[in-house]
């Protein structure tokens, strides 16, 4: 009894201290011991507690002979509705170059496509300052390369080369960045060319790829130009040129450019501070002119120069 007084109290204090004083009320009157064990009432319960039924198992008889066989009903296949197209989208679909048998798709789930116009028939003239412009067509820039600026095939001259040039600057250009001074070497430059002429190596097997494709001239052409290169993401950049496609803003005045590449000379121009610094030895300079001339003649690079 001693240990039932105690928990009582504490049940008290605890209603008291948290302020639920309706509920120790009710308590107090509920924990009258002064009464005697017989004169207590009973505790009536507002419910009835009845014992569950028994389950009663009720057996039947199974008849097999009575059952018939279930068959299944064939749902007939529904009539399919012809759908109604337009002629606005029929119009619309033959300048996007829909098929004809393909048009009751389109028209049908057009919401889910995103539409571009085709009206843009022209291409542009990928020379840095050249404004021309032509009607579309398979090598429709061929005859204008040739006489304004002056494209031709023109095949390296070097040992163990295949490389045919499309313009005296791209010759130039493969001459210096494939044949030029090499770049400093590596640990890890494991994959060496297998011609014995060429002294480099890379580091994974699929810069040897482009290396030996650049060896055997096997290249990847432009279908309006006679524009030509090893890697394909240079490829696409140049038709970005000449669809005039220019998918990279600059942040900073809005300004357009068809190349990451060209992005990122035009903020390093425009509105960069920091230096150009050689990435061989300390010099930096504010120009990146004159960090060109300062590249063929440091003497840290030519260090490891494969030419010399």
């Amino acid at each position: 009894m001693g240990a039932v007084k105690k928990h009582d109290r504490l049940v008290k204090k605890y209603l008291k201290k948290t302020g639920r004083l309706k509920t120790l009320k009710e308590l107090e009157k509920s924990l009258d011991r002064k009464q005697k064990k017989d004169a207590r009432k009973p505790i009536k319960l507002s419910f009835v507690i009845k014992k569950a039924p028994e389950k009663v198992k009720v057996e039947k008889a199974q008849d097999f002979s009575a059952k018939k066989p279930q068959t299944k009903v064939r749902k007939e296949p529904e009539e399919k509705k012809t759908v109604s197209i337009p002629e606005n989208f029929i119009k619309i679909a033959k300048k996007f170059g829909l098929p004809e048998e393909h048009l009751e798709f389109f028209y049908t789930n057009r919401d889910s496509f995103q539409w571009e116009s085709k009206d843009k028939t022209y291409i542009h003239c990928t020379a840095v300052g050249c404004k021309h412009t032509v009607k579309i067509s398979p090598l429709c820039l061929v005859d204008h390369m040739i006489t304004a600026h002056n494209y031709r095939d023109i095949p390296c001259d070097k040992i163990n080369c295949s490389y045919i040039a499309y313009s005296q600057k791209n010759l130039a250009l493969h001459t210096i960045g494939f044949h030029g001074h090499g770049v400093k070497p590596t640990d890890f430059a494991n994959h060496t060319c297998p011609y014995l002429t060429c002294k480099v190596s890379f580091r994974f097997p699929a810069q040897l790829r482009r290396h030996l494709n650049v060896h055997e001239n096997r290249v990847l052409s432009c279908n309006y130009c006679l524009y030509r290169n090893v890697d394909s993401i240079k490829v696409q950049s140049h038709l970005m040129i000449h669809f005039q496609i220019k998918r990279f803003n600059c942040e900073i005045c809005s300004r357009k450019f068809s190349t990451s590449a060209h992005l990122g000379v035009h903020h390093k121009r425009a509105h960069s501070t920091d230096d150009f610094v050689c990435v061989d030895c300390t010099f930096a300079t504010a120009k990146r002119h004159t960090l060109y001339k300062h590249r063929k003649s440091c003497k840290e690079r030519l260090k490891h120069s494969r030419i010399l």
